[in-house]
């Protein structure tokens, strides 16, 4: 069964009733461009104030801040009103005028070490990233950056530990293993098979010094029959008791 074509006026009527229900929701439709854009900058704003990482944004063309997040001035120890409109350097990463790493010597800034001026001339270790942006005519430096203080301190210690550690290992010398050693004179044979003296070889090999006495029984063997050995050693009797 053929079904029936519409006639060109059913369908420029179609038509009209279908654009006039398109209008009808349209006008139905609140204005949801304006709610849109407080709600989208309401987020932004939250989203911006939320990140644990210290943010900045700075005007390239003045190195002014003009906006900042609630991290870095927490960081900072400032209130925002004293740090928007100031000049980055008083801040970030300190540098002469003219000598900024970024707009002047042109350096690319991803995950470098830095400094964060504090409240009280105090200085915080950071590791900071910066982004360039432009919108508009404009271009703006987005830095970001987290304290690595703790981290810092540590690698330091670390440091000065294996520093003492190894002063420690070029002072201390052991003597390790068999050593040969003559039964009657003492004598120790070293790795290139000349004999030393025993003081000499401890001396040599180890951080070891010798001082020099007698103990009683070679002062008796050597000086045993001497009459001022004999008095001194009743003197030393004597006062024993």
């Amino acid at each position: 069964m053929n079904s029936q074509k519409p006639t060109y006026e059913e369908l420029e009527q179609r038509i009209a009733e279908l654009e006039s229900r398109e209008n009808l929701s349209l006008r139905c439709i609140p204005d949801l461009e304006s709610d849109t854009t407080e709600k989208s900058t309401f987020f932004i704003n939250e989203l911006f104030n939320s990140i644990l990482s210290g943010v900045v944004v700075v005007d390239a063309a003045n190195r002014k801040i003009i906006d900042v997040n609630s991290t870095a001035l927490e960081m900072l120890g400032r209130s925002k009103k004293n740090v928007i409109g100031k000049e980055c350097h008083n801040f970030i990463c300190p540098a002469e005028r003219g000598k900024c790493p970024i707009a002047d010597l042109g350096q690319t800034v991803d995950r470098s070490e830095r400094e964060l001026l504090t409240i009280n001339s105090g200085r915080i270790c950071i590791l900071k990233t910066v982004k360039t942006i432009s919108i508009g005519e404009r271009s703006y430096y987005i830095e970001s950056f987290i304290d690595i203080s703790e981290q810092k301190e540590a690698e330091q210690a670390k440091e000065q530990l294996i520093r003492e550690l190894y002063d420690a290992l070029e002072k201390v010398k052991t003597l390790s293993g068999l050593m040969p050693i003559c039964a009657k004179c003492k004598k120790i044979r070293d790795d290139k098979g000349y004999w030393n003296n025993l003081e000499a070889y401890i001396e040599k090999n180890s951080e070891a010094s010798f001082s020099h006495g007698l103990c009683p029984e070679c002062s008796e063997e050597l000086y045993g029959d001497k009459q001022w050995y004999i008095k001194g050693r009743k003197k030393r009797k004597n006062n024993k008791k």
